[in-house]
């Protein structure tokens, strides 16, 4: 069979902290219906972003105050900038659960 040479979008939603240490996030690939919750300390988070070269949409309003204090706290500010400004373009958006 032959594989399709279509790019695969992929999404992280960032929907909490949890510890203070660790990043609680939402994964899709292409569809956005189906997302898998992940958790990872924020160096790994922002490494697997990377990796994935995920687009980060907004993060959950719920989270985004604990969010921002974890970034201040591991000296990262420029990761909320990051998902603010993809948050700008017109994307796909997972919805929320």
């Amino acid at each position: 069979m032959g594989q399709s040479q279509t790019p695969l979008k992929k999404f992280v939603r960032i929907t909490g902290v949890r510890a203070g240490r660790y990043v609680e996030f939402e994964f899709s690939v292409n569809d956005a219906d189906l997302t898998v919750e992940l958790i990872l300390p924020l160096a790994a988070f922002e490494e697997f972003c990377t990796l994935q070269e995920a687009v980060r949409l907004p993060p959950a309003e719920e989270g985004a105050s604990e969010l921002e204090k974890l970034v201040w706290r591991s000296r990262q500010p420029g990761l909320l900038r990051r998902v603010q400004s993809t948050s700008d373009e017109e994307l796909p958006r997972p919805p929320r659960q």
